[in-house]
Formats: C-alpha cells, structure tokens, sequence
C-alpha cells in the first residue's frame, strides 16, 4: 500500500522546466522582426546588382519579394494563414514615419510657392477622379458580377482615386526629377488624403442614412472636408510649437530632445485621428514647422540623430510596406479568387484616362495665373505619375464586409492597380522621363548669392503682389515669415537668429563645407586659405 502512494506521489509531483518555448507570446513582434530583416536583406542586394535597379524601381521589386515569401507561405500552410497588410498596421504604425519624413524633410519655400496648384489638383482633381470614375463604373454596372450597388461602386471609386504619397515617394525620388514638379505631385497626393476621408465618411453616411436626403446633409459633408483639414493643419502646427517649447525647456537634457522630436509628431497623428480629422496633414505640418525651431534649440549631435533617425525609420516602413503589399496579392488572388475582370479593366482604364484629363484641364486653368508656368512634359508626368498603392488597399480593407457585399471583389481589384501603376507606370516612369527630357534636379551645392537672390524676389514678388492687390502665394508666404520671426521664434528658441545672422551663419557652414572637399580633394590644408579667399571674392 505504501509503495503505490509513493508512486502516486512520484507521478503528480510537478517537474521543473529549465527550458521552454514561447512563440505564441512573441508571435507579433517576431513577425514585424523578420520582415524588416527581410527587407534590410532586399536593400543591400538591391544595391549590389545595380541591373536590377535599371529594370525596375525599389517599390516594385519588393513587392515581387512579397510575393514571393506569400507563395511560399501558401504552399506550406494552404489557406490556414491568410497573411495580408492590415489597415491598422499601416495607418498606426507604418504611414506616421512616412509622413513625418516627407514634412520635415520637404523644401517649405517650393512647397508654398506651388501651394495653390497643389491645394487645386488634391480637392478638384479628386473630386473629379472620384465622380468621373464612379459615374462610369456605375454605367456598366450591369456587366460586372453581382451588380453591386451604387453606392459600393461609388465608395470604391472614392478610395481608388487616392494618389499614394508612399509610392510617388518611392518613384520620383529615385528618378530625382525637378523640384516643382515632385511638390505638385507628392502634395497632391499627402492633402488627397483629407478628401479621401471625408468622401468615404460621406459615402458611408449616406449608405446608412433613411431615402430622403435633404441639402443640408451635402452642405455638411462639404463643410466637414474643410473640418478634417483645416483641423489637422492646426492640431500640427500646435505641436509643431509644443516641441520647440519642449526641446527649449530640456536644452539641459538634451538626451530627450531626439525622441521629443520623434514622439511629439507621432502624437499630432494619433490626436488628430482620434478626433476624425486628417492623420497625415497633421504630422507633415509639425514636420514641416518643427524643423526650424528644433535647428536653434538642440546641438548639432542630437540633430543629426534626429535626421537619421527619422530617415531610417522612413525608409524601413516604406519597404516592409511593399513587401506585405506583395503577400496581400498572393492573399487576394490565390485565396480569394475573386475576380471580375470586366470590372478590372473598366477600373483601369477609368483611372488612366480620367487622371489625364483632370490635370490637362486643371493644369490650362492654372496657368492662367502661374508666374512658373507647368510645361506640357511636365503635365504629362503629372499624368503619369498616378501610382495607387498602400492607402487605397488600406481603405478598402477597412470596409464592412456586412454593408459591401463586394468587398472581396473591390479588394482583388485594388490589388490589380496598384500592380499595375508600381509596375507599368513606376517601372517605364525613369525611361520616359530620360525621352521626353524632362527636367531633373540637380545635386549641386548653394551659394551665398543664390540665397540672398531669392530671399530678394520672394519679397519682391510679395510687394508687387500687394501693389496690385493680389493675395497670392508669395504675399502669404512672406507674411507667415514675418509672423513665424517676430513672435513664435523670439519666445520657442534658445538661439533666434534674425535674417541677417542666417546669412552669416549660411556663410559659415558653406566655408566649412569647401575647407572639408578641399581636404579630400588635395590631402592637405596647404593652400587652403588661398582657395577659401578666391570663394568669397567670387561670392
């Protein structure tokens, strides 16, 4: 009797476990892991076999990676594993440092001069793709499977007429076409963001709301795009200045300022989208604002932390994004499968056809009042330059499945586009910019004179705009400098250079960037001195 107790005692006495696995519990940050080691893997082959590169760009290549990592995938797991971007992980964690790199990174002086062409292809352009499409799919109705109903046709054209800023980043960029024609473009597509938005939210009202709509109900639709906007500019200028104040207060501990400069922009999206207005307007402009407060406040150290900081995180979202772009395809096309290709190809011909007309018509408009008028090239690259991609996958995945029955088809032919505009038309786009001689950037050095040259006609322009009693963009652009100069920058910096003291200090930093090529150049400081003395004689 004895010895079965003690046996019994031997079989429930719990054993010690030294070593045990905990996959489940790391699943998720094991994943983000892996594919930013992937894409970290992507960049430095990319760059070795510069053949590649000269066949097709960045975005398109990771999403060929992607797809091949979901066929992979699929064939070991079938469709137990439907591993596709979620709308949250994109528009939570992966647009923000997108956004933010694009604001503080951007040049503010090309930005406001070509803010009224910008603010004219992002609300009346998206306007007309979103009508024109949705009238033309809704035409055809008929021929697709399931005829679905107008109102999803017309949610799907909204969401399908977003130009991506994440995409157009990742092909003109590469490209490096001319300033004024990547400020047009990518401006387009961060403030058709707002207008996206609020055209779904309406959409959507509309779709629960009873038959008898009345007037009001549009006049409030369109007074709310003008909420969403306005509100996220402001709640981004509002904590464009909180981080000057705070990067001020902290000059003593200035190992908080980088990541004030990091978090600060990051809570400007959260907030701003947590009160429904416009997420991406709100972080590009406290980009945008902080970057000339932060430069009088922090050392040099921590600012060129923050710069790489923001540009690496940038670059790795942009990537990882592609590459899940990739496996969603494989997650639309394999395992849902379903296609209607009639539908397809209307969408894809609507989308071409309709961009080139509305910045045909815009661009003839806008010309009429432009000083730097846009070129016919340049039109056309404007045209062309239509890429979908993650933000109109994303905004198709956010719809209820319950309310659009289509959903899966409206999400197989998402994917389809943005193949097509990442592939075709971000694929030729480097080819036809070098045929029709399109005008590049050029990566040269400023001098002394230059700047002093435009700061002279950019209050030049603002005066005899003012003579004439014309409000345009160079008036307003230099009573915002006045503004920002005479009141926020005397009280949120620690060292407030007025104009003058920014020439001096421009001069500077140009000497010390000669003495430093000079001593690459030579291998040695003598004769230097001599150099530097023939540079500023020709200054």
């Amino acid at each position: 009797m004895q010895m079965i107790e003690n046996s019994t005692l031997n079989v429930t006495r719990p054993r010690i476990v030294f070593f045990e696995l905990h996959f489940e519990e790391h699943k998720t940050q094991l994943t983000f892991a892996f594919w930013f080691f992937i894409t970290i893997i992507a960049k430095i082959v990319f760059v070795r076999f510069e053949r590649i590169k000269r066949v097709l760009p960045d975005s398109a290549l990771l999403l060929v990676l992607g797809s091949i990592f979901g066929g992979i995938l699929y064939a070991i797991f079938h469709d137990k594993h439907d591993i596709y971007l979620k709308p949250e992980w994109f528009f939570h964690f992966f647009l923000p440092p997108i956004a933010l790199d694009a604001g503080y990174f951007m040049r503010n002086n090309e930005f406001f001069k070509n803010i009224g062409a910008i603010t004219t292809y992002a609300v009346i352009g998206t306007l007309w793709n979103t009508a024109a499409i949705g009238l033309t799919l809704y035409a055809f109705r008929n021929y697709f499977d399931g005829c679905p109903s107008p109102i999803s046709l017309f949610l799907f054209a909204t969401l399908i007429s977003a130009v991506d800023p994440v995409a157009v980043i990742c092909v003109f960029e590469e490209i490096h076409v001319n300033q004024m024609l990547y400020i047009c473009v990518f401006g387009e597509s961060l403030l058709n963001d707002a207008v996206t938005i609020v055209l779904i939210h309406t959409m959507k009202a509309i779709a629960n709301a009873p038959e008898d709509l009345q007037w009001n109900h549009y006049f409030i639709g369109l007074l709310a795009f003008f909420c969403v906007s306005i509100g996220g500019i402001l709640v981004g200028g509002l904590w464009a200045v909180l981080t000057g104040i705070v990067t001020k207060l902290s000059k003593d501990v200035s190992i908080v300022q980088p990541i004030t400069c990091v978090l600060f922009p990051y809570l400007a999206y959260l907030i701003a989208e947590s009160l429904g207005l416009s997420g991406i307007l709100a972080i590009v402009v406290c980009g945008m604002g902080m970057k000339q407060y932060i430069m009088g406040n922090i050392s040099d150290q921590s600012l060129v932390t923050v710069d790489y900081f923001i540009k690496t995180l940038s670059s790795s979202c942009e990537a990882v994004i592609f590459v899940f772009l990739g496996l969603s395809a494989v997650s639309a096309v394999v395992i849902h499968r379903d296609f209607d290709v009639v539908f397809i190809l209307i969408t894809l011909t609507a989308c071409f056809a309709y961009r080139f007309i509305g910045v045909g018509v815009l661009t003839y408009l806008l010309n009429k009042r432009r000083t730097e008028r846009i070129g016919f090239v340049d039109q056309f690259i404007m045209g062309y330059g239509g890429i979908r991609g993650a933000v109109c996958y994303g905004l198709v995945m956010s719809l209820d499945p319950k309310k659009v029955i289509c959903r899966d088809m409206l999400s197989t032919t998402t994917i389809i586009v943005i193949i097509f505009t990442v592939f075709v038309q971000g694929g030729t786009m480097g080819k036809l910019v070098t045929y029709l001689n399109v005008r590049l950037e050029k990566e040269r050095k400023g001098t002394l004179f230059e700047k002093l040259n435009d700061r002279a006609c950019r209050h030049s322009m603002g005066a005899f705009e003012c003579l004439v009693g014309r409000r345009g963009d160079y008036w307003l652009k230099v009573k915002v400098d006045r503004i920002n100069e005479n009141y926020v920058k005397p009280v949120i910096m620690v060292k407030h250079n007025q104009m003058g003291m920014s020439i001096v200090d421009f001069n500077q930093k140009l000497q010390t960037n000669e003495a430093v090529d000079y001593v690459k150049k030579h291998g040695t400081i003598a004769g230097m001195a001599e150099a530097l003395s023939d540079m500023d004689n020709l200054l």
